[in-house]
C-alpha cells in the first residue's frame, strides 16, 4: 500500500555533513527516556530502584557510557556481553548477569566478585555446586536470583510471545525446577537474593506486569523466601519512550508493579530492578541514509538508498517505519518505492504517493531506530553504518567504518 508523508522539509546544514548510512545518538532523549523510567517508579518504590542497561537491545560503547555515567547497571545475557561491560569498565558488582548460556569460568568469575546472577535452568545449579565447593571462602558476597518460569499465557491469554508453548526460559514452577533449585541452593547455604520475572509478550499490558507481580508475592511467601529477598527483577517489555493512544505509560507501569509487590516487599529492604530496553533506546537513535540513484519501473519510481531495511528492521516484520523525507525536487509524482542498498528483493521501504521527487543525493530520515538494530547489524555486503553522537546540537562521529573488519571475518 502507498502511503502519504506529511512532511517534506529540507535537511539542516548540520545534517548535510555526515556520513551515510548512519545512526545519530540523541543524547537528550536517551536521558529523557531514562528520566521518565526512573522517576515514574521511584515515585511509588521509592530510591531503592536500580536500573539494568540491555547491552543486547544496543551494544554502542557510546550509549554504555552514557548509561554508566548515569549509574545505571549493565544487564549481559551471555559471557561476551558480560566481559564486554568489564571492557566498557562497569564494576562486575554492578553487572546483572542473566540467559541461558552462562559458563562455569564466567559464572565464577561473577559469583567471586558479587555481580547480580539470576540462574535460569538447573545445569547452572550444578555449575554453581560445584564453585562453591571449589571456592566457598572467595564466594560468600554472591548475589543469586532464579529466574521464575511460570503459565503465564493461562492468565493473559493471547499475550505472550512464545503462547501456549510456554516460555523456554527460567525454572519451571510447574514441573518443580523451581523448587529443586531452591533446595539445592539451600543445601549448599546459599542464599536466594531475588527473583527475576522477566517475560516477552506481545502486548505489554499493564494485566501482564500485574500478574507477574502478584507471583514474585506468591511464590516467595510459598517457599519462605521472602526474608532473604534482597531485590525484585521485573525484566523489561515495556512500552515506553513516546505516548501511543491506547499504550500504557510509564507511570501507569509503576503503580501496578509497585502495588503488586509492595503486599510482600518492603520497598526500603528490597530493589525493585528493571531492564528497559526498547522503552529507553528505541527513540533514543535516528537513522538516516542518502540516495544513491533512482530508476522507472513499470511507471514507478525505484529510489535505492545507502542503507538497508535490515538497518532499522533487522527482524524484517511487516511495519512502515516512522520518517521523513528530505527532498529537493520541486515535481510531485504519483508513486515511490523507496529501496535499499542490498541485493535482496525484498529490500524495500516504504512507499510513498503524491509526493515531491525524491533525487541522487537527497535524504531519507528512519525515527525509533536504537532497539535491536546495532546490534543485527553485520558485512552482508557493506560495513555496519557509521554512528554520531548528538550533544547540545553538535554532530560528532562516534564509529567509523573499518573495513578490516569485514576481511577479518
Amino acid at each position: 500500500m502507498y502511503r502519504k508523508i506529511n512532511k517534506c522539509i529540507d535537511i539542516t546544514s548540520n545534517y548535510c555533513k555526515i556520513h551515510t548510512p548512519c545512526y545519530v545518538i540523541n543524547k537528550s532523549q536517551f536521558l529523557n527516556n531514562l528520566e521518565t523510567i526512573k522517576g515514574s517508579f521511584k515515585s511509588e518504590w521509592g530510591e531503592n530502584i536500580l536500573l539494568g542497561y540491555s547491552i543486547k537491545t544496543n551494544h554502542l560503547s557510546k550509549l554504555m557510557e552514557i548509561a554508566k555515567s548515569e549509574n545505571m547497571a549493565a544487564e549481559a545475557v551471555s559471557d561476551d556481553e558480560y566481559y564486554y561491560a568489564v571492557e566498557q569498565r562497569y564494576r562486575k558488582e554492578k553487572i546483572i548477569f542473566n540467559g541461558p548460556q552462562k559458563s562455569e569460568e564466567c559464572l565464577k568469575d561473577a559469583l567471586k566478585n558479587s555481580s547480580i546472577i539470576n540462574i535460569d535452568n538447573l545445569e547452572e545449579i550444578k555449575m554453581i555446586s560445584k564453585i562453591w565447593k571449589e571456592t566457598k571462602e572467595e564466594s560468600n558476597r554472591a548475589v543469586i536470583g532464579l529466574r521464575l518460569n511460570f503459565d503465564l499465557e493461562k492468565e493473559c491469554i493471547g499475550e505472550t510471545t512464545a503462547g501456549e508453548c510456554g516460555s523456554r526460559f527460567g525454572l519451571s514452577l510447574e514441573n518443580g525446577e523451581f523448587e529443586t533449585a531452591i533446595k539445592n541452593l539451600q543445601e549448599l547455604g546459599i542464599r536466594i537474593s531475588g527473583l527475576h520475572l522477566h517475560y516477552s509478550t506481545r502486548t505489554r499490558s499493564l494485566k501482564v506486569f500485574e500478574v507477574l507481580a502478584k507471583k514474585a508475592c506468591e511464590v516467595s511467601k510459598k517457599y519462605g523466601l521472602t526474608h532473604d529477598i534482597r531485590y525484585i527483577d521485573m525484566g523489561g517489555g515495556f512500552w515506553g519512550g513516546r505516548a501511543l493512544k491506547g499504550k500504557p505509560t510509564m507511570l501507569e507501569y509503576s503503580k501496578v508493579v509497585c502495588k503488586g509487590l509492595m503486599s510482600e516487599f518492603n520497598p526500603d529492604k528490597v530493589s525493585l530492578i528493571l531492564e528497559p530496553g526498547s522503552s529507553l533506546l528505541a527513540t533514543a537513535v535516528t537513522f538516516y541514509s542518502k540516495v544513491k540513484n533512482v530508476r522507472k519501473v513499470k511507471n514507478i519510481s525505484i529510489v535505492t538508498i545507502d542503507g538497508s531495511l535490515l538497518h532499522f528492521n533487522p527482524f524484517l516484520s511487516i511495519r512502515e517505519p516512522e520518517c521523513k523525507i528530505y527532498a529537493s525536487g520541486k515535481q510531485r509524482i504519483m508513486k515511490q518505492i523507496i529501496c535499499g542498498a542490498t541485493c535482496m528483493e525484498n529490500d524495500r521501504i516504504i512507499k510513498i504517493e503524491d509526493e515531491v521527487e525524491l533525487k541522487v543525493g537527497d535524504y531519507i530520515q528512519i525515527n525509533n531506530a536504537g532497539a535491536y538494530t546495532v546490534g543485527f547489524n553485520n558485512c552482508f555486503i557493506n560495513l555496519p553504518p557509521y554512528v554520531y553522537l548528538e550533544d547540545n546540537k553538535n554532530l560528532d562521529l562516534v564509529r567509523d567504518k573499518d573495513r578490516e573488519l569485514m576481511f577479518k571475518i
